[in-house]
């Protein structure tokens, strides 16, 4: 059933006076068959780089080249068209495609062929028909009488000029010289993503894991991209203004020092470019529309990691917290990226998943030999620059747990008084462990007596580590004097 509510009058009016225009130049199709080389620089925030090179053969004077095999999510007021003397009189992106209800809307005025089936034979009643209107429904014109949305089905003698099945680039030029010619296009388009996944393996003594970076590729646009030169770009871009047009190919780049981080087979070194890291494929990527694909970025193995069991606000300085607790510590591991501890490569944002041993020395089930293997926890890594550490969070430890007390508060004055607490930490596991306890202090505050020294993270946070022996506990008391 056909839609009543076609406004078609205004839109085949506006179609119609858009074609002179383009009519008095020579269509010169530009498919993706004629395309010579393609490079696709991909950014986190679903926005793609398309620089690519086709092959045409332009007549001589004005031409409309229509480039056909673009995404419909094409970016129009981002295009840039380049060949030898080529001039650029006007563009367009030609996304009015062709579908039932605009071929009926460039068909007003004009005849149809309008098809009924016989009741009794059950065959096809062709009948030529003009098309008068299409507003509140379909009123067609058969000789000297006129139906209004009459059951049946309509054919076309033809295509109406203007509707296409795919979008195209549309843009009337003036050749330098006529000939063969390499056209370059580059435009912005939606659809566009990539991020970053790595799979970590912790050894048995968590103190050194193997580190996997693998590319998600996300191509959410209706177009295929068949042998593309691939570039990722790590960081954000600002899309408020129009940008200049990316000179990947000229721009300075600065190789980074990758050290022990060794790229995959078929990546290359990430370069600095423009204060943002680019990381290139050395060989041809393939993406299909609505695709989404893996591959291998960069691995590092050995790489040193710090094992922390941290308690976060249980240290506390404000007389109102009575007792905290019991809480299991959080779990966090650390690494810093330097080459001298394995890693020294700038790692783009993702999500890193930490597998380990389900126990020193496991071994499969089955008997086959294989591994035991636990899934340990997953937590999200920010951009990470050479020489900055990275800290995950895989969750709470179950056998470190700790409880927290006041043990004293004494008020000296409306602006001042003393508070103490005293932190019991308990280890059940079968081999001893270093613990952080972090917390706030209130402004004005002093250290009057403390068991272990403390270290200060700011003006007003402190930590201290505590050892915990094997099925052990630790104690850590304080006392403060705060004046305000």
């Amino acid at each position: 059933m056909l839609s009543p509510r076609l406004q078609a009058s205004a839109l085949v009016v506006t179609l119609m006076a858009a074609l002179p225009s383009w009519a008095a130049a020579q269509e010169v199709p530009v498919t993706a068959e004629s395309r010579r080389a393609l490079t696709l620089t991909v950014y986190n925030q679903n926005l793609g780089l398309v620089s690519e090179s086709r092959r045409v053969d332009l007549p001589a004077g004005e031409s409309l080249l229509a480039i056909e095999d673009v995404p419909r999510q094409l970016q129009p007021e981002t295009v840039l068209l380049a060949a030898p003397g080529l001039q650029v009189i006007e563009q367009s992106l030609a996304a009015d495609l062709l579908t039932p209800q605009r071929l009926l809307e460039a068909s007003l005025g004009q005849k149809v062929q309008f098809i009924r089936i016989h009741p009794e034979t059950g065959e096809d009643i062709v009948e030529e028909g003009r098309v008068l209107s299409l507003a509140n429904g379909m009123v067609l014109q058969f000789g000297d009488r006129i139906e209004i949305s009459p059951p049946g089905r309509i054919a076309f003698n033809g295509l109406p000029a203007g509707l296409r099945s795919e979008p195209a680039l549309l843009a009337r030029v003036f050749p330098g010289q006529a000939g063969p010619s390499d056209l370059q296009i580059d435009y912005l388009t939606g659809g566009l993503s990539w991020r970053a996944d790595y799979v970590a393996r912790l050894n048995a003594a968590s103190d050194r894991l193997d580190l996997q970076a693998l590319v998600t590729l996300t191509n959410a646009t209706d177009s295929n991209f068949d042998g593309a030169t691939l570039r990722l770009v790590a960081g954000e871009v600002n899309q408020a203004v129009s940008a200049p047009r990316p000179m990947l190919g000229a721009m300075a780049m600065q190789e980074a020092d990758v050290a022990r981080m060794a790229p995959a087979p078929a990546m290359s070194k990430a370069v600095a470019a423009a204060d943002r890291y680019v990381y290139a494929l050395q060989r041809p990527v393939t993406l299909r529309r609505g695709e989404t694909k893996q591959i291998p970025l960069m691995s590092a193995q050995n790489v040193k990691v710090l094992r922390e069991f941290r308690f976060e606000g249980l240290v506390n300085g404000h007389p109102q917290m009575e007792e905290i607790g019991p809480v299991n510590a959080a779990l966090i591991l650390e690494l810093e990226n330097d080459p001298d501890l394995g890693l020294g490569a700038p790692l783009p944002a993702g999500t890193v998943r930490v597998y380990g041993p389900a126990q020193s020395g496991a071994r499969g089930a089955s008997g086959t030999g294989v591994d035991a293997t636990l899934f340990l926890g997953a937590d999200s890594l920010d951009h990470t620059p050479e020489g900055e550490k990275a800290r995950l969070g895989l969750g709470e430890a179950f056998d470190v747990t700790a409880r927290a007390k006041r043990t004293v508060f004494e008020r000296l004055s409306d602006r001042s008084y003393e508070s103490g607490q005293q932190v019991t930490v308990k280890n059940a596991k079968d081999e001893p462990v270093e613990v952080v306890l972090a917390g706030q202090m209130p402004q004005g505050w002093r250290m009057l007596e403390q068991s272990a020294e403390h270290e200060q993270d700011s003006a007003n946070r402190l930590s201290w580590r505590l050892t915990v022996p094997a099925g052990g506990e630790a104690t850590l008391t304080y006392r403060i004097r705060v004046a305000n």
